[in-house]
């Protein structure tokens, strides 16, 4: 009886031992799985053109209002020029800042030609040569839309200066940063 009963033992922690192994090899199996997830889409228009691949923009469609007395396509003194800019940010997936910032230092030697930038969204006059802000994901309206004003007075005091612009260009640039906005 003691044999049947060391043989039943036996039987019993081999059963104990095999089913043992086999959870434990459960335990130890390796698995390879692969994670997949969409970036979001990164689309920043300045007047109709993509700058998230193109990064210089040519800013040369002015328009121009002049008198009777001055050439169309023209700036010249009692004129004023004018550059419309208009950011669509429509089909980007992020909320985005932004900072347009214009030098405007060749303006310096030629105090009666003014500069402003207008928000047309806003219907106020920015007194500074930049302008920022930001574009929220859940906007409704994704554009900004502004106008680089240049009105140049027609003054005897600065005929002189006036004179010395005579076949020569007045360039000024613009730097137009967008980034990503994460909060603050």
């Amino acid at each position: 009886m003691k044999f049947k009963l060391y043989l039943c033992g036996a039987i019993f922690l081999a059963i104990t031992i095999i089913t043992l192994s086999n959870t434990y090899a459960l335990f130890e199996t390796n698995a390879n799985g692969a994670a997949e997830f969409t970036v979001g889409k990164w689309e920043i228009k300045l007047n109709d053109k993509d700058i998230s691949l193109e990064k210089i923009v040519t800013l040369d469609d002015f328009s121009y209002v002049n008198s009777s007395h001055i050439e169309d396509g023209y700036f010249a003194p009692s004129s004023k020029a004018e550059f419309e800019i208009n950011i669509d940010a429509s089909n980007t997936e992020t909320s985005i800042e932004y900072l347009l910032d214009i030098d405007d230092s060749s303006l310096d030697d030629y105090p009666n030609i003014n500069f402003k930038i207008l928000d047309l969204d806003n219907n106020i006059e920015i007194n500074d040569s930049y302008t920022d802000g930001i574009m929220y994901l859940t906007d409704t309206n994704r554009t900004r839309h502004y106008k680089l004003v240049l009105e140049w007075e027609n003054d005897e005091q600065y005929d002189e200066s006036d004179t010395s612009l005579i076949d020569k260009e007045l360039r000024f640039t613009m730097q137009a940063d967008f980034k990503q906005y994460i909060g603050e």
